[in-house]
């Protein structure tokens, strides 16, 4: 937790998201979805407490201090999901819902 300094409260909030982890093969040709979606929560989803729900989606909890920083660590994320779906010929369609709100990525 982050301190702004001066009041001795801390300002850094705790955002609960749910993704959708949606991982498919390049062609039918191609294997390697399993351990692709295996290295993405190993690697990235590890990284904020991913419990992975009976429907299918991960709640991970995010810290973040502003919506521009929340904005961002939810879009890096998603571009390192997409990245490491592509280094092993899968590729990614997920997407990222901040539970009690209407924001989506």
């Amino acid at each position: 937790m982050r301190d702004n300094g001066n009041t001795g409260i801390s300002t850094t909030k705790v955002a609960t998201l749910l993704l959708t982890l949606r991982i498919e093969n390049n062609s039918k040709f191609v294997r390697g979805k399993k351990r692709t979606i295996e290295h993405i929560e190993h690697f990235y989803l590890d990284e904020y407490d991913a419990q992975r729900r009976s429907n299918g989606e991960y709640e991970l909890k995010v810290p973040y201090d502003s919506d521009a920083e929340l904005d961002d660590t939810v879009n890096e994320l998603l571009s390192d999901i997409a990245s490491g779906a592509d280094d092993r010929h899968c590729f990614s369609e997920s997407e990222v819902h901040m539970e009690g709100t209407d924001r989506y990525w």
